[in-house]
């Protein structure tokens, strides 16, 4: 019968290390022998070298008990990192890149060992005896043109934008959206942003009129005082539309033509919008076969569109250069 092990592979922000001169350290050895161990991200190296770290953990009797003990381990180091204010980046445990089979089986031959593509997660597999593991990485670097930051920074410092202070932060979320690697998060980040644009309009009369009639019979029901103001204070919002509805309408005012993923603008915010709740209220989303990585990429796109509808349409006022005597 098949034995299975768990490997957690994560990163932590450039700046951190755990300080150790070991290249491997055992976490905890479990009640039926298996362990539970961290190990660099080189073969040879100490751990403090690298802002790449894998926890490895088995044998364990069933592919289930790993993955308990995968997520188990997972959450400990969430909270080890909240308790040290450290960034941990777990990845989504979908393998982008890797080495193809004839590549596995040239390294096993040249290293004498059985070799496995990194994953960045969560990973289960049988378990094997001296296994290593590979990781394919290239860097890409994109640059951008010089003269066009210089015409684009005159244009703009010359005639300056009036701005609210929510468009202002929801340029602020956007880019600081680049910096979060977490897929989930930078999903999450990026409808923010959208929400951050919304001015949600009232609804119509008769809305309003029910809206009345329930906060008059709350204020007649006998449940405590504090349940009855935070009831009033939800049907309130009650009077406006809701952050779906009103990101639904604001997209399809400002970015009507366009296909997100085979949608329109309404149609997109709304689908993810919808997944943003599912992530926030439940911690993950419906259907597990959803690709948050595929979808925030496209949710990038979608929010450029819509901030540079939204910045064209912010009135500008031409000043003179002022060179501060």
């Amino acid at each position: 019968m098949p034995l299975y092990d768990f490997r957690l592979r994560f990163n932590f922000p450039e700046a951190y290390r755990i300080g150790s001169d070991a290249e491997e350290i055992e976490l905890l050895v479990l009640p039926l022998g298996g362990r539970i161990k961290m190990r660099s991200g080189a073969i040879g190296r100490p751990i403090k070298d690298h802002a790449q770290v894998a926890v490895l953990g088995g044998p364990f009797a069933s592919e289930a008990q790993a993955r308990d003990a995968a997520e188990k381990t997972k959450r400990a180091l969430l909270y080890w990192a909240i308790e040290q204010r450290v960034g941990i980046d777990f990845g989504d445990g979908k393998q982008r890149s890797g080495a193809t089979k004839a590549g596995l089986a040239m390294l096993q031959k040249q290293h004498g060992c059985p070799v496995r593509n990194d994953i960045h997660g969560i990973d289960i597999y049988e378990h094997v005896e001296k296994l290593r593991f590979v990781n394919v990485h290239g860097e890409v670097k994109l640059s951008k043109h010089p003269p066009k930051l210089v015409d684009t920074f005159q244009r703009e410092y010359l005639h300056t934008r009036h701005l609210t202070e929510k468009q202002v932060l929801a340029c602020e979320i956007y880019a600081s959206s680049f910096f979060d690697v977490s897929p989930r998060s930078r999903f999450i980040t990026l409808v923010t942003v959208v929400e951050a644009l919304l001015e949600p309009l009232k609804r119509a009369n008769e809305v309003e009129a029910l809206v009345e009639e329930f906060k008059a019979k709350t204020r007649q029901s006998t449940i405590d005082q504090s349940t009855r103001n935070s009831i009033i204070g939800s049907l309130e919002r009650l009077r406006h539309q809701s952050i779906s509805q009103a990101g639904c309408a604001f997209a399809g005012r400002l970015i009507p033509n366009e296909l997100f993923d085979g949608q329109s603008s309404a149609d997109f915010f709304s689908r993810c919008y919808e997944l943003r709740s599912q992530i926030l209220h439940r911690g993950k989303r419906e259907d597990e076969s959803v690709d948050v990585l595929y979808l925030a990429n496209i949710m990038e796109g979608f929010v450029a569109k819509l901030l540079l509808a939204v910045l064209t349409r912010a009135p500008q006022q031409g000043t003179g250069i002022d060179d501060g005597n």
